[in-house]
């Protein structure tokens, strides 16, 4: 204790409080400081973990945008220097194309189609266009009704007339939508959402972002939605049979643009596909008839399509002079061969009926090299035994089917029912759906969902989005 004496000579006791004021003062501020720096550490701790993230996501992406560039020059390789004799080349190199990895991350291609997973992209030939799809196949689709049918076509027609017990423009006005029919073709497979009868859980199944994908949330039962049946297989709904992005190219088998039959020569005719004088002659004078289409030639042969004579094995391969107008005369000179199965391949491989000099695309058709069983099924009338006949033979050949005439070689296939469908079929892939998954090396991850159209060159991309 200290003391001070006074003026009088007396002493008193004088406390320590400014001096332990002090120290209070200090001590607060010492903690408040402590605060202070521990929070700037949060802070700086969370912004750094938050940049850290950031710049993962930034080469996760970049990572899942390499794949799809990559996938992008292959189909463009392809497309540029084409081999007509190994239709399969593509899609095995498509395949060499799903993982890669750079210095910050690496990528992953895969897709499910009917229930399996495949590497690389998926071929949106391997499904029926919805644009073209029949009646009868449609009905051919899981959970699909006679009602739904007939709507899902009311709204690709170009009238307002109701189909059996479909739904048109009153339909909807009626229950005050906001929307009514396209009245033409689909642009997406989700639009078909909108019409009357076509339930989301139908059309997406498990695969609720249509991301081809077997996602974790696609597979937990029912902890967390879409309700699933855990059981390691996606259930792709009517998503997984049908699209509305195909195309049909008017690229041939070469490369080169298709022959239209109903706009050609005799000469161009006899050079690209080997046929003789007669029997371009009669090609040309089949494709200028109302509504021809290509698969006639498959079951009717090409004398009686034109109403001319036939020829003889023995005059075949006789060069008339003149050119014949495909009229019967019945004079050896109009005679026309019959097509010898080398000449219907390269006739389907490199011509075509249809004009593709309208605005609108023309719908895309089935590859037969990589559809599988339940859409082969569902093309031929439901007939599982003619697509697993299909399937067996395309697995048997490297090369995969070469051309659609393939067919008329398996004892299942009928050639008037294969006529009704050719021009549904083709045995390679024009669009590919892409769901390139990028991956950092500090765990980050992005989705890269995209569509590609390989029919003309530079390679287009026609749909794209990032999850």
């Amino acid at each position: 204790m200290t003391k001070s004496e006074t003026r009088s000579g007396h002493t008193r006791c004088i406390r320590p409080r400014a001096r332990g004021s002090a120290t209070i003062v200090v001590l607060w501020s010492i903690a408040i400081a402590s605060v202070i720096v521990a929070a700037t550490q949060m802070v700086t701790w969370r912004t750094t973990v938050l940049g850290r993230a950031a710049l993962g996501r930034v080469q996760a992406r970049w990572a899942a945008r390499a794949g799809m560039e990559r996938v992008i020059a292959t189909l463009a390789s392809h497309t540029e220097t084409p081999d007509a004799e190994d239709p399969m080349s593509v899609v095995r190199d498509l395949e060499f194309d799903w993982e890669g990895s750079l210095e910050t991350g690496g990528w992953d291609i895969r897709h499910v189609a009917e229930g399996e997973e495949f590497r690389g992209p998926l071929d949106l030939h391997s499904r029926l266009n919805i644009n073209s799809i029949t009646k009868l196949q449609l009905l051919e689709l899981p959970e699909m009704n006679i009602d739904t049918t007939d709507a899902i076509l009311d709204w690709r027609d170009e009238d307002d007339e109701v189909q059996g017990i479909g739904a048109e423009r009153s339909f909807y006005e009626g229950r005050d939508l906001g929307y009514v029919p396209r009245n033409g073709a689909f642009k997406s497979i989700t639009e078909l959402e909108l019409v009357a009868g076509a339930w989301p859980e139908y059309i997406r199944g498990e695969d609720w972002n249509l991301n081809n994908r077997l996602d974790g949330n696609e597979d937990d039962g029912e902890s967390s939605a879409p309700d699933d049946d855990f059981d390691g297989r996606m259930d792709s709904g009517w998503a997984g049979y049908l699209t509305a992005r195909s195309i049909d190219s008017p690229l041939g088998r070469s490369g080169y643009p298709k022959i239209n039959l109903a706009d050609t020569s005799v000469e161009e005719l006899m050079e690209t596909t080997g046929v003789d004088e007669a029997q371009a002659d009669a090609l040309m004078t089949y494709g200028a008839t109302p509504n021809a289409l290509m698969g006639s030639l498959l079951a009717i042969d090409l004398a009686e399509l034109v109403g001319a004579p036939a020829a003889s094995s023995t005059s075949s391969s006789r060069r008339t002079t003149g050119r014949s107008s495909g009229r019967s005369n019945n004079t050896e000179q109009d005679a026309v061969a019959s097509l010898s199965p080398e000449q219907l391949r390269a006739v389907f491989a490199e011509c075509t009926t249809t004009s593709f000099e309208g605005p609108e695309v023309v719908s895309g058709k089935v590859n037969l090299n990589t559809a599988g069983p339940e859409v082969l099924r569902i093309i031929f009338n439901g007939d599982s035994a003619v697509a697993e006949s299909i399937m067996a033979y395309r697995q048997s050949r490297a090369e995969g089917i070469t051309s659609i005439v393939d067919l008329l070689e398996l004892r299942r296939i009928d050639p008037d029912v294969l006529a009704t469908v050719a021009d549904q079929l083709d045995v390679t892939g024009w669009v590919y759906s892409i769901s390139s998954r990028g991956k950092s090396t500090t765990g980050q991850e992005v989705e890269i969902h995209a569509v590609l159209d390989r029919s003309t060159l530079p390679v287009k991309i026609i749909e794209y989005r990032e999850d």
